[in-house]
């Protein structure tokens, strides 16, 4: 009786963190039963996040333990790494609790307008090499720009992506904050003054506005330094480049940024992605190493993990409506042109990730 009632109980909760599946497709059923890897008993005083001075690689395994797993193994166990949970399910953003929020949402923006489109903005001014950066993918030359919308209409797919004219905060009269921080000596933004201004600033058919920024950004005068931000309030959010992160700022050897190399480029991927996921309701993710876990420092962001889990693709796929191998089979023919373009360990990693996951969502074994 009592292991009967157990199993209820821990099936409750499965449905709790992941939904009812029993109207997916197979193949949805197979990726999103990944979320079993989760060990709903284990609690740990951890924070919730990679950790630093981890060395992660892309899928979010120890580098020392890579060597260990078998990245192709079919059965998915080692797609994703779970996390000990550190909190009591109910106070995690779990699919069914994001899922009663954002139905609220939407039923509201039914009753306005029904938004179909996210939009990016540069803001403010940006050195000559990187407007005038080209990459040649496979027979298309892309600017920094093209690249990087392409990738989030992938990522976030069946939500169109489109650049709007780069805005000039202080002609625009923005009063946008601004600061000169004491240890790197740089200009810095802070980031939630844009929020109100980016929200009247974009198109009525709009989901959310990322702004893209060459100076740094600060979240709160008591902090240094963030790569981005966003407000779901707002739908809006803005990142940057993240040239001076005073944590690891050193007056005699940091340099300022003098090319798009493909580490600049790989920061954008992350940074956007994650902004993004933001705007889309989702929280810092408790359950597994993922693209959308909070970190506190740029090292320890880029170093985790860029796709999201199982619980969060679950959320996005609910928001966005996508097809799960369709948006894989995409993401892979994009970082396998763009590791072909700027070849980077990371983009290789993501191309060999991507490879195993569709080989599990294929594969009948």
């Amino acid at each position: 009786m009592g292991s009967s009632s157990s199993r209820n109980a821990e099936a409750s909760q499965r449905r709790y963190l992941i939904g009812t599946l029993t109207k997916k497709s197979c193949v949805e059923q197979k990726f999103f039963g990944l979320s079993q890897l989760i060990d709903l008993k284990c609690t740990s005083q951890s924070k919730g996040s990679t950790g630093k001075g981890n060395n992660y690689d892309h899928n979010g395994v120890k580098a020392q333990d890579r060597d260990h797993m078998d990245l192709c193994n079919t059965n998915g166990a080692t797609l994703y790494k779970p996390m000990p949970l550190n909190k009591p399910l109910y106070a995690s953003e779990t699919f069914v609790n994001w899922k009663s929020h954002y139905d609220i949402e939407r039923m509201q923006m039914k009753l306005m307008q029904r938004k179909t489109a996210v939009y990016l903005v540069p803001i403010g001014s940006f050195p000559s090499f990187v407007m005038d950066f080209k990459l040649n993918m496979s027979g298309k030359v892309c600017s920094l720009f093209e690249i990087l919308g392409t990738f989030l209409e992938i990522f976030y797919q069946e939500m169109p992506v489109s650049w709007l004219d780069s805005v000039d905060p202080e002609k625009e009269n923005w009063n946008i904050t601004t600061r000169n921080h004491k240890v790197t000596g740089k200009r810095q933004y802070l980031v939630s003054d844009f929020y109100p201004q980016l929200k009247k600033w974009k198109p009525k058919n709009t989901y959310g506005i990322l702004g893209l920024t060459w100076t740094d950004l600060y979240p709160t005068e008591s902090l240094n330094f963030v790569l981005g931000e966003a407000s779901k309030r707002h739908r809006s959010g803005v990142i940057s480049f993240g040239r001076f992160e005073p944590k690891t700022f050193d007056p005699e050897k940091s340099r300022d940024i003098e090319d798009i190399d493909p580490i600049i480029m790989w920061k954008l991927l992350k940074v956007s992605s994650h902004e993004l996921g933001h705007l889309f309701g989702l929280s810092h993710c408790d359950f597994f190493l993922c693209g959308m876990n909070g970190s506190s420092s740029v090292e320890e962001a880029m170093l985790q993990p860029l796709f999201f889990c199982p619980v969060c693709i679950r959320k996005l796929q609910y928001a966005c409506k996508f097809d799960i191998v369709k948006r894989y089979t995409e993401l892979r023919q994009f970082f396998t042109e763009l590791n072909g373009a700027m070849p980077f360990d990371r983009l290789q990693q993501c191309v060999e990730w991507l490879d195993s996951c569709l080989d599990f969502l294929l594969n009948d074994k």
